[in-house]
Formats: structure tokens, sequence, C-alpha cells
């Protein structure tokens, strides 16, 4: 597998609990709610939009379950599934809401908590309800039939009947998703300090739309939009599914130099190198692991190899007041150093060992050109000079990567939206101080109840995401500590920090999916106790958040200027209380 796999599979994740901490973000960053019971609502949207989309029940087949909508017209289907099951998370939130927000903060946690255990109490218990405690299975996401894509597949198109190419057709969707969202981000980087032709790069990728007056959200969604239909085009009429991916994914990739490029350009050469230094030292700490050959020398040299590290860490932040004032910026060049090797280098160290020069350069375009997945027996047959042969093919991961960026980031748009509203203005008035909002006319416990509702159905947004990612539901998964992790994704980032959401996301993901990757070179009787300790490892990282940055990494975001034509402001402004009466900050 290409680590470009890895990867798409690791943003899928991350996108899905981006949206799951959305709720948290709402509740307790904007609100002050602290509920303990989130992951109920994230079961009760995970299993209410499957009963959409299973068949009607049969009695012969070992699944028993209450309600099967799928061959049902119009409604049985995943986008009828996640509208609902949205719904009714919110719904239920609400009723939640109605008994319990009058009670003190500590017992309205605690109260909500023993309603999401009621919740998976019910479904393990109720066999009749959705297969008790074995997994619910028996549909599959959408459109999952049509992948790999082919070049003489078709796709029917649902409502309309109309039959259509469906590698063109798909292909075009996945590319405009991907080609907007690298725009808009492109869009916000369009600073006159980074070397890079940023500008130059964002009129090109917008197809010259960026000469006319339309906003950043506005150019990102026509550049999508052509590039789209660009890409099933040439699908269309060449079957040139190699090309049309190369450009999609040397165009991401272009966008992530610009993105890297302007941050790299903000630290002065000794953090920079300081960065470099931590980056190199966390992968020489990690090499007993895969090298060493028993046991107890892969867990001690990690564990005084790491010790050295934080230590000299620690100790350059208490010596060097550089260090000190710029230490997240090193921890930043670090990560990106890190990553960067892991993608890029450390998959061409087995190939190169056993002089295989073309498996190295295959395995180098495989990662780079990542939004193609290449093997296998099934797809596009190319001959490349200096790589050999390529089997090319478009697998559903890369489409539901697309559905699931789309979503994160729309859902990100309206909760931004709400945080610069006049409502969000008066959920942060409650949050702060309730006697002040009643003074002003509001009812604290209106806009409470409308905070558990609005956050609630982002978590049971993300519940029909995850069933649709997992294929397979067990009550297993949905567990207290689903909540304490969203949770610990709401703190990292900044509890009232909407962006800072999306980090926290994708910090804890890295952290499992280096866990996994790590206990894989240790024997399987091991394997558990290595990925059951990191549980104690995520306490200690929420202990170290909360005690060295109480506001999370990116720290409060102001939210005092709306939103205009995509563009969002953000400024130092942080601490500026807001208005309770909807007005504008002073």
């Amino acid at each position: 597998m290409a680590v470009a796999d890895v990867v798409i599979s690791f943003v899928v994740v991350v996108g899905i609990y981006a949206i799951l901490s959305y709720g948290l973000t709402l509740k307790y960053g904007h609100t002050g709610l602290l509920d303990f019971g989130h992951v109920g609502f994230f079961l009760v949207g995970a299993y209410v939009s499957v009963f959409f989309v299973l068949p009607p029940d049969d009695p012969g087949d070992f699944t028993a379950y209450v309600a099967g909508l799928a061959d049902v017209p119009v409604v049985g289907n995943w986008l009828v599934g996640i509208v609902v099951a949205t719904v009714v998370a919110g719904v239920i939130g609400g009723l939640v809401a109605l008994p319990t927000i009058r009670l003190r903060e500590d017992y309205l946690a605690i109260t909500v908590l023993g309603v999401s255990v009621i919740f998976q109490r019910f479904v393990q218990a109720e066999t009749w309800f959705a297969n008790g405690p074995d997994a619910l299975r028996g549909y599959s996401p959408p459109l999952k039939g049509n992948f790999p894509l082919l070049l003489n597949s078709e796709l029917t198109l649902p409502v309309v009947g109309a039959t259509v190419p469906a590698t063109p057709t798909l292909f075009a969707v996945t590319a405009a998703v991907v080609w907007a969202v690298a725009l808009a981000v492109l869009g916000g980087e369009r600073d006159p300090a980074t070397r890079l032709p940023a500008s130059s790069l964002y009129f090109a990728g917008s197809f010259g739309a960026a000469a006319g007056d339309l906003g950043r959200g506005r150019v990102a969604a026509v550049g999508g939009i052509v590039a789209g239909t660009l890409s099933g085009g040439v699908l269309l009429l060449a079957d040139a599914i190699l090309p049309a991916g190369v450009v999609v994914s040397l165009f991401v990739w272009a966008v992530v130099l610009v993105v890297v490029s302007a941050r790299v350009d903000r630290l002065g050469r000794r953090e920079w190198l300081a960065g470099i230094g931590l980056g190199t030292g966390l992968l020489v700490a990690l090499l007993p692991i895969p090298y060493a050959g028993s046991v107890a020398v892969k867990i001690a040299g990690t564990l005084a190899l790491l010790t050295a590290l934080v230590g000299g860490f620690y100790r350059a932040v208490r010596t060097r007041e550089w260090f000190a004032a710029g230490k997240l910026r090193i921890i930043g060049a670090g990560s990106l150093w890190f990553v960067s090797v892991w993608y890029f280098v450390l998959p061409l160290v087995g190939p190169l060992a056993g002089g295989d020069l073309s498996g190295a350069l295959r395995t180098l375009f495989a990662n780079l050109i990542w939004a193609l997945a290449f093997g296998g027996d099934v797809g596009v047959d190319y001959l490349v000079t200096g790589l050999g042969r390529l089997t090319v093919r478009v697998d559903y991961q890369r489409f539901l990567l697309a559905g699931v960026l789309l979503f994160m980031l729309g859902a990100y748009y309206l909760l931004e939206l709400t945080a610069r509203s006049p409502f969000g203005r008066v959920l942060r008035a409650v949050r702060n101080d309730e006697d002040v909002v009643r003074s002003l006319g509001k009812d604290p416990f209106v806009y409470k109840v409308q905070s558990m509702v609005l956050g609630s159905a982002l978590g049971g947004f993300a519940g029909a995401l995850w069933a649709m990612y997992t294929q397979g539901l067990t009550f297993v998964t949905f567990a207290p500590r689903v909540t304490f992790i969203a949770l610990l994704i709401v703190f990292i980032g900044g509890a009232s920090n909407n962006k800072g959401t999306i980090l926290g996301a994708a910090v804890f993901w890295a952290f499992q999916q280096a866990t996994i990757q790590l206990a894989s070179f240790f024997p399987p009787a091991l394997r558990v106790n290595v990925l059951a300790f990191r549980l104690a490892a995520m306490g200690v990282l929420f202990l170290v958040v909360l005690y060295y940055l109480p506001d999370g990494v990116l720290g409060r975001a102001d939210y005092s200027t709306p939103i205009a034509d995509g563009t969002t402001a953000a400024g130092p402004r942080d601490g500026v209380p807001a208005r309770a009466d909807g007005g504008d900050d002073e």
C-alpha cells in the first residue's frame, strides 16, 4: 500500500471526527455547556441513517433490525438517511436539554453522560432494534458498486434515471471538490511575503475567475467546477485517466508548497534549524522499533532516546529565550520535517536498498500522484518511460475523501457564520455571564437549548458519515471514550476556535496512526498492549495541553467580524467580550 493511501484514509477519519467535535466546540467552546454524553448523538445519527439504506429485515439471515427502508422510492437512500439522522439527533439533543439544561455544569455533564450510556446499552440489549451485541451490516456506501472506476462503466443517476459514463462523471465530481478546496486554501495565502508566485497560481487555478469581482469562496467554487468539467471531458474524449490525475495531484501539491512556504518564511533561521533537529531527533528515537532485534531493546532504546529528546527540548525552553518564544513554531517545523521524510523518503529506502531504482521511482510517483490508485490487476495500463508498466485506477477512497472534505468544510463554514452572527455573540455572552444576558432581555435557557440542538445535530451528522465509512456498526464503537476523544480534539486546537477543531482532529489521529504503525513492528502478543498504552499517552497529552496551552494551540479566535464571500477575519482581539444584545462589537 502506498503511503498516499494511508494518508487518504487518515484525512477521511480526521474529517469525520472534526465534524463530531464541531458539536462540542459549539456546546462547550461557544456556549459553556459541558456535555460528556456527546457520543450518544453520534450513535443516534449512525443507526438512524443506516435504517434508510438497509433492505427490509429478513428473519432468515440471522440479522434483526427494526426497519429497512432501502426499497422505499425516494426515501431509501443515503442522502435522505443523513438528513433525517441529523434532524433526529438534533431533536433528541433538544429533548435531553429541556429537563437538564438548568442543572449546574458538572451535573449537566454527568446527566448527559448517563443518557448516552442508556442509548448504548439499549442498542446492545435490544436485539430487535439493531442486531443487539452483533454488528449491524448488510449495507454499502453510496455509489460503491461503481468503483474502481474503469473506462467502460456506466452510472444511473438517481431519481432522473438517465445513464451516464461513470468514470468521467464521478472523477469530475472528485476533481471539482478537491480543486475547489485547494483553491479556497490558496485564496488565504496570497501573501506578498511568500517567495512563490501564489497570485499567479491562484489566477491559473481559478481559470481567470480571480480577475473578476467574485469573492474567494465563489472563485473556489467556479475554479472547482471548471476543473472538474475539464477532467471529466478529458476522460470522456481521450480516456486519459493518468494525465487528469496528474494535473489534479500536482495542483494540490503546488498549493501545499505555497502554504508551507508562507509558514517557513515566517521562521527565523535558528527556529527552522531547531525544527529540523527536533524532527530528525524523533526519527532517530524511533529507529530501535523497526531495527532492534529484541523487544526489550525496542522498548528500552526508544524510551531512552525519547526521554533524551524531551529533556533536551525542555532544557532549551528553559535556557534559550528565543527557543521559548518560538517553541510552538519549532514544533510545527519539526512536525513538517518529520512528515516530509516519512512520506517521501522512507518509502524509498526498501527499493533502493534492494537495488530496484525503477521500483523506488514508481513508489515516489504513486505518492506524488495521490489522486489515483496504482497497482493490482484491475485498472487501465500505461507504459511510462523510466517507470515501466503502471496499472492506474480511481478507487472509492478518493471519492469518499472528496465527499468528507466537502462536508467538513461546509460544516466549518456554517459554524463560522454562526459564531460571527448575533446569535453566536449571545452564545458567548451566555458562556461568560448569564446575568448580563438576562439584564439585556435575553433568556439564556432558550439559547442553551438551541446550542444543544445544533451541537447534537452535528454529532448525528458525523455519526451518519461514520456509518457510511465503516460499512458496519457495533455498540462498542460508541463507548463514552469517544466523547473524551472529541473533548481532547477541541482542547488541542482551542476550545472556542473552529479552525482549531480541525487541527486538533489532525493531531490526535496522527498520534493514533503513528502508534498503529509502530505496533506492527512488535510481536502479535504485544501489539494489544502497545495499542492500549496509547490511552495512557492520550491522558498525558490531555494534561500537557491543559497545563501549558489552556487556550489550545491556536488560542481563542476573534469572531467579531462577519464572513464575506468566504473570507474569514481573525486578529489579536481574541479577548474582547461579546455584546449580549447581538450587536456589533466595539
